[in-house]
This record gives C-alpha cells, sequence and structure tokens, in this order.
C-alpha cells in the first residue's frame, strides 16, 4: 500500500512542477519552441484543456485553468489518500 502512496504523490508532484514550469515559461520566453517546452506543454495540456473548457478565456488574457488544475491535483491526491486508508 505505501509504494501507491509513493507513485500517487510523486506523480501528483511532478505534474504540479509541470504546470507550474509551464506558467513560468509563458512569463518568461511565450512564443519560444524547443523540444523541452514541447515537451512540457505536451504532457500539461490534457491536464490543462478540462479547465479552459469549464472557464474559457474569450478576450481575457489571464489564463486560470493552471490554478484549477493546481488545485484540482492537490485535492485528487487528497482523495485518493483517503480512500486508499479507508480501504487498508
Amino acid at each position: 500500500m505505501f509504494l501507491i502512496y509513493r507513485v500517487v504523490s510523486y506523480a501528483v508532484e511532478i505534474l504540479k512542477i509541470l504546470i507550474l514550469l509551464r506558467i513560468i515559461l509563458s512569463w518568461i520566453a511565450p512564443r519560444s519552441r524547443n523540444e523541452f517546452i514541447d515537451l512540457i506543454y505536451t504532457v500539461t495540456e490534457p491536464i490543462l484543456r478540462p479547465f479552459r473548457i469549464l472557464i474559457p478565456l474569450g478576450g481575457a488574457r489571464l489564463d486560470l485553468s493552471p490554478i484549477l488544475a493546481y488545485y484540482v491535483l492537490g485535492l485528487a491526491k487528497y482523495l485518493i489518500f483517503r480512500i486508499l486508508s479507508m480501504i487498508s
């Protein structure tokens, strides 16, 4: 059971770090492209896309989807841990 906790925890933390990196990269170099940036966008886009559908950008310049995704990932981790603790 401990292994499942660690895998879930690491996976969520890695995704959160990648989302933060994507935010920082969008501020520092919004139009640049390379393999590293493409990898971050490829991994994080499937997570962020549903939140963009929920909160359409329209003409806004501020994308709130990373904030929501960051929060939901933490909540999902908490819920998974609660469910696993009830099982064991």
